[in-house]
């Protein structure tokens, strides 16, 4: 094509007819830049197309990863209520007789009211997108501020869990190592070590369920347990929208 070209122009030219070569000129400098118009273009939509994969793919990832955070997350929620249904159960027996006492297994309920743990979600795929400056690839505004809030509430969860297990570790456990045996409530728990009951308890609880500091140690480990699940139901609650919105946008 372009040695035909040529030739016009060297026809042309050996004709010495400067009006003809001068609009032959014109037009063929005219189709070089459609040409190059044409070339930019189909590498923009390239691009773009690029872009809207690669967009639709961070997208994808999000949708998995939110859903596998709520799985664990829908564990830890119900584990936590768990939990705190034998702190109330405890709280309970406050101020109670001896006899009413015998009558109630103290150490399986007082063993499965102190479980508690924290909640570690996958959020490598948010992450990602920060430190790369991909963030810009999820044009929904919306979805984007959710993320953000997710990241937040998580540091939030994160500083009320440091609470919670301060209170259990340095408060809690400090006194029930001091006036019950650990050794009888690890029977109820899963890491029981099959020797038996202490031979050095009496099971004596009714000293406990009638000392003040005892019930504020349990409302205290009531408090923080209904923090930790109000904070987890609202993770969930968010990641239930995120989950939403990444597949309104895969969908369309």
């Amino acid at each position: 094509m372009l040695k035909f070209y040529r030739k016009i122009r060297k026809q042309l030219a050996y004709d010495n007819n400067l009006s003809k070569y001068s609009r032959y000129a014109i037009g063929e400098i005219f189709l070089v830049v459609i040409g190059i118009l044409i070339a930019l273009q189909v590498n923009n939509w390239n691009e773009a197309r690029k872009l809207q994969n690669e967009s639709r793919g961070i997208l994808n990832a999000l949708n998995a990863e939110f859903k596998n955070n709520r799985n664990v997350l829908n564990d830890r929620i119900i584990h936590l209520e768990e939990a705190n249904t034998y702190v109330k159960a405890v709280l309970n027996l406050i101020n109670s007789s001896e006899a009413r006492l015998h009558n109630v297994n103290i150490d399986s309920i007082i063993s499965l009211s102190l479980q508690y743990g924290n909640y570690n979600p996958a959020n490598s795929t948010i992450q990602e997108l920060i430190s790369s400056g991909k963030l810009n690839l999820i044009s929904n505004d919306a979805l984007k501020s959710n993320l953000f809030n997710w990241l937040q509430i998580l540091e939030d969860t994160d500083e009320d869990f440091k609470n919670q297990d301060l209170q259990a570790i340095t408060m809690l456990e400090v006194y029930l190592s001091k006036n019950i045996s650990f050794k009888n409530t690890i029977i109820y728990h899963s890491l029981d070590f099959g020797d038996g009951e202490s031979q050095l308890f009496d099971k004596n609880y009714e000293f406990i369920f009638n000392d003040l500091e005892f019930e504020n140690l349990f409302y205290q480990k009531r408090f923080w347990n209904t923090v930790m699940i109000n904070h987890y139901k609202e993770l969930d609650n968010l990641a239930q929208e995120i989950i939403a919105q990444t597949e309104s946008i895969t969908t369309k």
